[in-house]
């Protein structure tokens, strides 16, 4: 930056408030503090010590986290986790700190440091945890929609008659219903049950619940029910990913989140069927693997997102894309 001054990128989760300095694709002096959701409040002065704690006067603060953001006002429309809802956070921590600050959902700031660390113009990242979350980099940029409540990949319809979606969203089958970790866990309860002698039955006889690593655990040793559950989420999977890749048309497809550590069990089935469905000549022409960014993808994010921010409102042409990274 002209000032010399430093961009600094917040990852704010449920659990833990991280910050550091951002340049390039690289983060550097990273800090990390547990969150403190007692009260909105809380989470505020969470989010400024941090900043202060990496750079006293950052040049630009971009934060990432998973709400729903409404991009051009910063304020923070829905929360489930973090008790911000109806706060016009932009403004009033841009306020205490004395420096433009930019708000992002925390997946569109990973898919942003996807797109830089893999040199991808136009670039679909998904990510499978307890839901399923998602970004999308069109021409190095993040896409938002109208208002910035855009690109909810995980609540595009797979199975129009599917099982309830989670949360907030009144819909049925969406691929957060049916593929993410919430999805898995529930389906095996089910196999538990109709198989109590199962591998999965016994455990969750024993413990009475199951979690997504007893389906891993499973699987990796051979028991058929739980590679059955996982080729079954690869196949529902892959036709999300085929939506994607007709709508889109992104030089690069990739997955992240808690569940894709187990993505030996699923992602070559998802891909495959992936390619199966899309048009052929898109299909040819997307590659699909692994997120590579590492954990630090929601702090490169969220600063990249904010040096675009700060060289566009200056009206420099030269904007920079998720390609160059931060200079």
């Amino acid at each position: 930056m002209a000032s010399g001054a430093p961009v600094v990128g917040v990852d704010v989760g449920g659990t833990k408030i991280a910050a550091a300095v951002v340049s390039g694709s690289e983060s550097a002096g990273a800090v990390e503090h547990p969150t403190n959701v007692s009260s909105g409040e809380a989470v505020i002065a969470g989010i400024e010590a941090a900043v202060r704690e990496v750079a006293e006067q950052p040049e630009a603060v971009g934060v990432g986290m998973p709400s729903q953001i409404e991009f051009a006002t910063g304020t923070v429309v829905a929360s489930v986790n973090i008790p911000l809802e109806g706060v016009p956070l932009r403004d009033e921590l841009s306020r205490r700190i004395g420096a433009p600050v930019f708000l992002d959902n925390d997946a569109n700031c990973a898919a942003l440091a996807e797109a830089a660390t893999l040199g991808a113009s136009n670039l679909v990242m998904l990510t499978l945890g307890t839901g399923v979350g998602g970004g999308v980099v069109i021409d190095g940029r993040i896409f938002r929609g109208h208002t910035g409540l855009g690109a909810e990949l995980g609540h595009q319809v797979i199975q129009y008659d599917g099982p309830p979606c989670q949360g907030t969203c009144p819909n049925r089958g969406c691929l957060e219903a049916l593929c993410s970790g919430s999805a898995l866990e529930r389906e095996a309860a089910a196999v538990a049950k109709d198989f109590p002698d199962s591998p999965l039955g016994r455990v969750a006889a024993q413990r009475g619940e199951l979690h997504g690593r007893d389906v891993v655990e499973a699987a990796d040793a051979g028991d058929p029910h739980a590679l059955e559950l996982f080729d079954r989420l690869g196949m529902l999977f892959g036709v999300g990913l085929s939506s994607a890749i007709n709508v889109f048309e992104p030089e690069r497809i990739v997955v992240g989140g808690g569940l894709s550590r187990a993505a030996h069990l699923f992602l070559d089935r998802a891909i495959g069927e992936a390619r199966a469905r899309a048009l052929p000549q898109l299909a040819a022409r997307v590659e699909i693997g692994l997120a590579r960014a590492g954990a630090d993808a929601g702090l490169v994010g969220a600063g990249l997102l904010a040096l675009h921010e700060i060289v566009s409102a200056k009206g420099d042409t030269a904007v920079p894309t998720a390609t160059e990274g931060v200079r």
